[in-house]
């Protein structure tokens, strides 16, 4: 999956696509004047921005978009590459995220992505990225 932004993102929404990239692994890809056409050969993520903010993820397949989900975000700490992280919850929404995403839902790993009211980025049992989500829309969530 590639994770890339609108065309002119703000410092901070730069950082945090990075820190994405290295928990989940995805490419983070400068998009700069590139359209979404252009990305459509493989599914990608676009971060969104409000009020110079992260503020939304598109998750996008076969040019469409499939699932988005708008929250507000907070980074506890850095983080490095690792392993590939699984999706953990029980939520209409954690069976979205998973499907949109192409991680998987079982497995173990020291990387989890934990997904109900919020959505946690954990590594080693330490959250790493939380997102409040705010809203959501896709096929499947209520």
């Amino acid at each position: 999956m590639i994770i890339t932004t609108a065309r002119k993102p703000s410092s901070k929404t730069r950082i945090f696509c990075k820190h994405l990239s290295r928990f989940t692994g995805w490419e983070y890809v400068t998009r700069g004047k590139t359209s979404l056409e252009m990305l459509a050969d493989e599914p990608f993520l676009l971060v969104g921005e409000h009020k110079g903010n992260p503020g939304s993820f598109n998750f996008y397949t076969n040019g469409s978009s499939v699932l988005s989900i708008y929250f507000s975000v907070s980074t506890e700490k850095d983080t490095r590459p690792g392993e590939e992280p699984t999706v953990e919850g029980e939520s209409p929404l954690a069976s979205a995220f998973s499907k949109a995403s192409g991680l998987k839902m079982e497995g173990t790993s020291e990387r989890i992505i934990r997904v109900n009211d919020k959505i946690e980025f954990i590594d080693k049992d330490t959250p790493v990225i939380i997102l409040k989500v705010l809203g959501k829309r896709g096929e499947g969530i209520v």
